[in-house]
């Protein structure tokens, strides 16, 4: 039980000394000249004078990645665009922790030991439900967890993780303190319980815009450049800036390169000598995904890993431990568990230690000094000669508004924001960037305006083609309308113009209907219409629909006993989400929030 205990806090102590290690590169080692930077070196953002740093951010990001990838597997590669979704709600996530953290101290709120103890009495930790030495039959016991808690050989690990639960007890409490200003009144409860279990019953004639768009043909040039003069409202450009830029990427240099190569060798010494595997994968290995279990890869099928990794794998015996394998990842040292299955079933089970390369703070500083070379040289002749110097190109990039994102250097509003104060002809400090170091020079401006036509044309083809699609099915909508004001029947008339006329199951005001989603007016129309009744043409994001009342099957309120704490329940945590939303956006709108991160489209 105990060796359970060291295991588990193992991660912690590692996670306390990269953290340490990373403070140390990014304060000292990076100090190898007299350099100065324009973002401070340790400091992610600051929210209401309280400092976020780089390491809390990136471990943010590192835990996002990692669930990401538990809930597709390790081997999933996460798109950039997704990728660039969690880091920027890794940021979202701790400014709004320090903003709820800050508010618990102007509260006064306090949570004591007895708190602590009785909130993990009835809320044991994940990772320790997981624990095979918690566990009875393949199930967590909570007999054992029970006992584990009043066990004093037990005292220090409890005491390791009591802070954490600290901070989570203050979480809540604030949350709690915040919505105990919803209040629920029987009226709303007896409407909601209506609105609930009213029902309705339709039949609809739905025009879609999928089904009409091979009618449109594409417009010609000249139609598509009439359509973007008319709506010229359509298409605003604000002010925009021309950038020269010369960057150097963050890449590990051929020394580090080996140095990671020599990591690698030692640690194959260490884990073929008799070294815990497993815990030197979770200090050392530079697959997130794998690392936090061990190395473990769990079983895959030939094919499904590179090649050179590939390849080894599957020439490996059970119980081998491979010497150091070169991939476009790094360095990997594969041990062996085992073969399952047999010829194109057969799969592989395995676990890697895998060192990347990665940029040392010399070849970071050599590289900062080649783009000091260049911004110093600027001032007495070209940029493109002073770029020359140090061969480096310069990339003009395209006009750029304030709000943009300038995706060759991966950064956006932070740099703009310089870009839009300077004169033209001036150029940047050294920028410090996530995966780069890059100067640029402010080459040119442009008033805001209407966007130039060459650079939307698409654009400008898919609104108007979207806009003729919507036209035919307003109008075959609005035909079958005339043909029932004519004295004909809805499913006459959609049948006499080739539409399909379908009778949908009875539907309660929360529903989302097939293909219209939920939209209002649409669910409001349906509601608002006595049986029998037929409806006017309606508009909905992606066609235009009509229907009418086939029946209507109102509340039984003789059920409104039976139901009414259920549905008291369901208000009053709308009611609650509500006012903590109102809060927690009153709350940041007041806050004063600076991020020093550039959010990356490229990892």
């Amino acid at each position: 039980m105990f060796e359970m205990l060291r295991k588990m806090i193992i991660p912690i102590i590692i996670t306390v000394l990269v953290f340490f290690v990373a403070m140390i590169v990014l304060e000292w080692g990076m100090g190898f000249s007299s350099r100065g930077r324009n973002v401070q070196a340790n400091i992610a953002g600051v929210v209401n004078g309280e400092e976020i740093s780089w390491q809390a951010y990136y471990q943010m990001v590192n835990n996002l990645f990692q669930n990401e990838r538990g809930s597709r597997g390790a081997d999933y590669e996460i798109p950039d665009d997704r990728a660039r979704q969690l880091e920027e709600q890794a940021w979202d996530e701790l400014v709004a922790d320090r903003l709820i953290m800050q508010e618990s101290q102007r509260l006064n709120v306090t949570v004591t030991g007895g708190d602590v103890y009785e909130y993990l009495k009835y809320n044991p930790p994940a990772f320790l439900r997981q624990a095979p030495e918690l566990q009875t039959d393949g199930q967590f016991d909570y007999q054992k967890y029970l006992a584990l808690m009043v066990d004093d050989q037990a005292a220090s690990f409890w005491a390791g993780i009591e802070p954490m639960i600290r901070q989570d007890l203050k979480r809540i409490r604030v949350q709690q303190e915040v919505v105990e200003a919803a209040h629920v009144t029987e009226e709303e409860v007896r409407q909601a319980f209506v609105d609930r279990f009213e029902k309705v019953t339709l039949g609809i004639v739905n025009a879609q815009m999928g089904k009409f768009s091979s009618l449109v043909p594409d417009p010609s040039d000249e139609e598509l450049r009439a359509y973007f003069e008319e709506h010229p409202d359509k298409y605003p450009v604000g002010e925009r800036v021309i950038l020269d830029i010369v960057k150097t990427p963050k890449e590990p240099s051929v020394f580090d390169e080996e140095r990671a190569q020599v990591q690698a060798q030692e640690i194959y010494d260490s884990v073929t000598s008799g070294s815990d595997f497993e815990e030197f994968a979770r200090i050392y290995s530079g697959d997130p995904g794998s690392a936090a279990q061990g190395g473990d890869l769990g079983w895959f099928a030939p094919g499904r890993m590179v090649e050179e990794f590939d390849s080894a794998a599957f020439a490996m015996k059970e119980g081998d431990i491979s010497p150091p394998i070169k991939t476009q990842f790094g360095w990997h040292i594969i041990k062996h568990l085992g073969y399952r299955g047999e010829g194109d079933q057969r799969e592989a089970h395995c676990m890697h230690i895998l060192i990347k390369p990665e940029a040392s703070p010399q070849t970071l500083d050599a590289a900062w000094q080649r783009l000091e070379m260049v911004r110093a040289g600027a001032s007495e002749m070209t940029f493109a000669e002073a770029a020359q110097t140090q061969d480096l190109e310069v990339h003009t990039n395209p006009p750029v508004e304030r709000k943009s994102y300038i995706s060759y250097i991966g950064a956006g509003e932070q740099v703009l924001a310089w870009a839009f104060q300077a004169e033209e002809g001036d150029v940047s400090e050294v920028l410090d960037l996530p995966d780069n170091f890059s100067v640029i020079r402010v080459t040119g401006r442009l008033p805001a305006g209407t966007a130039d036509f060459d650079d939307i044309k698409m654009t400008v083809k898919r609104n108007l083609r979207n806009e003729r699609t919507a036209r035919i099915c307003r109008d075959t909508i609005q035909m079958v309308y005339e043909e029932i004001g004519r004295g004909r029947s809805l499913e006459d008339a959609a049948s006499m113009l080739g539409l399909d006329y379908e009778k949908l199951h009875p539907i309660s005001r929360d529903a989302s209907l097939a293909r219209l989603g939920s939209d209002p007016v649409v669910i409001g129309t349906a509601f608002g219409l006595s049986s029998g009744a037929v409806s006017k043409p309606i508009d909905y994001v992606t066609g235009t629909v009509m229907f009418e009342v086939l029946d209507r099957q109102p509340a039984d309120l003789t059920a409104f006993n039976e139901k009414r704490d259920s549905v008291f329940n369901a208000v009053l945590q709308t009611k609650q989400q509500r006012v903590y939303s109102d809060w927690y956006t009153s709350l940041i709108e007041s806050a004063e929030v600076e991020s020093n991160i550039n959010f990356q489209r490229r990892r």
